[in-house]
């Protein structure tokens, strides 16, 4: 649950002579280097389903593409990912490019582990206003470009039409405000039938979208800026809890136990990312999924996301063939299988023109409900940490019924405890 293009580019087509005809003498340098054969590698930690369909395309673009390029993928959990790559990268042993979440990737720069990019878009001849600009921006720390988007995601609202009929709700009109998510969830309530409204689960670890919702926050994007113990805050919470009080959520609910529920159709709504869509695709559950509810002052979700990203140390004739992979990536075909097979939103505007990508109402869901994406902690250091030491605490406080004001102080505390470094 808290999981987080251009017109088809024929990059296999891509000659020297085409590339060299605008680029500065340096990149055509090393274009034409990296016309001998070579092979490149990136290690990442899709190790799902998502990983045999990443794999698949690797292997596709190996056997038909005529750049003279071979990419090698090594699939890792996410621990020995991130216990193993400094290391690699500062030693020269590590991979020639890196498959990761966007929340990393000011870590990543900050431990010289990757080279900027600012030459991909002119380099590749990609237009980059072809691609949803929140998703770009994503790449970009202090105006320098160090990743080119994998994928990009949100939390959405997933919702059982069965269930809503069957409570007198239009199961076409999903809660589109907290006041009808509110609504919804009590409608759709059945204590006698151990079937809830929404699930609030207790490891959720931030709560943040519906702190946005009504005007309030927890850090300054600069994490500088403690803005966690505001009265917007308090009230927010102190309507969540009384949802939870009118039972429309099961209590001390785990996001896996959250998931089952809505399979098994005990749970009206739930709050997820585009990973859950095969599941429920494949369990045949008659279910929409819509953007998060708006408050007092907007709809806004969480931002996520993959990007690849050159690692530190690449040679030009690396760096030129990583590009070709990137964009081979980019193209429509690519980007259409792995929005098709995954349920993951469409984010480049011709693809979204693609019939089969408006003949899909899920994906067209998906991708609508996907311009309120908002930066939280993706550029602070100390985002996990936010989320495991200060959030995380006070939801299971606020959710187990606790005094919200001193469940928002102690957390106020915890925080300014995090911005101090200590």
């Amino acid at each position: 649950m808290n999981k987080q293009i251009c017109s088809t580019v024929l990059a296999g087509a891509m000659t020297a002579s085409m590339l060299l005809g605008g680029m500065p003498a340096m990149a055509a340098e090393t274009e034409a280097a990296a016309s001998d054969p070579i092979t490149i590698s990136f290690w990442c930690n899709f190790t799902g389903s998502d990983g045999d369909v990443l794999r698949e395309i690797v292997d596709d673009y190996n056997k038909t593409n005529t750049d003279n390029v071979t990419v090698n993928i090594d699939i890792m959990d996410y621990q020995t990912l991130q216990a193993k790559l400094p290391t690699a990268v500062s030693t020269g042993n590590g991979p020639d490019f890196i498959l990761a979440g966007i929340e990393l990737m000011q870590q990543y720069k900050d431990n010289d582990m990757l080279e900027p990019i600012d030459d991909f878009w002119k380099a590749t001849g990609l237009d980059s206003s072809n691609f949803t600009d929140s998703v770009l921006q994503n790449s970009y720390i202090d105006g320098s470009q160090y990743g080119v988007p994998m994928q990009y995601n949100l939390q959405y609202l997933y919702y059982n039409k069965d269930l809503f009929q069957a409570a007198g709700l239009d199961p076409e009109t999903p809660p589109a405000t907290l006041d009808e998510f509110a609504d919804a969830a009590r409608k759709t309530t059945d204590a006698s039938k151990k079937q809830y409204g929404i699930a609030f689960p207790t490891d959720y670890l931030n709560y943040v979208e519906f702190l946005w919702a009504n005007g309030g926050d927890v850090i300054s994007e600069d994490g500088t800026k403690n803005l966690l113990n505001s009265q917007e805050n308090i009230d927010t919470l102190t309507w969540l809890q009384n949802l939870m009080k009118d039972g429309v959520s099961p209590e001390s609910l785990g996001a896996a136990e959250a998931d089952t529920m809505f399979q098994a159709g005990q749970l009206a709504m739930e709050i997820n990312g585009p990973w859950n869509i095969n599941g429920l695709n494949q369990l045949g559950i008659n279910y929409g999924i819509t953007a998060l509810p708006a408050g007092s002052a907007g709809a806004f979700s969480p931002a996520g996301g993959c990007d690849w990203m050159l690692a530190k140390g690449a040679s030009d004739e690396t760096r030129a063939a990583v590009y070709k992979w990137m964009a081979h990536w980019l193209s429509d075909e690519v980007l259409k299988k792995w929005s098709m097979v995954n349920g993951f939103p469409v984010w480049s505007k011709t693809l979204l023109e693609d019939p089969d990508i408006k003949g899909n109402e899920i994906l067209t869901d998906v991708s609508k409900a996907s311009t309120i994406g908002r930066d939280w902690h993706l550029r602070l250091a100390s985002g996990s940490q936010i989320d495991n030491d200060v959030m995380k605490p006070m939801m299971e406080k606020v959710l187990a019924g606790q005094d919200v004001k001193t469940c928002v102080q102690e957390a106020s505390d915890a925080l300014d405890q995090v911005i101090a470094g200590k």
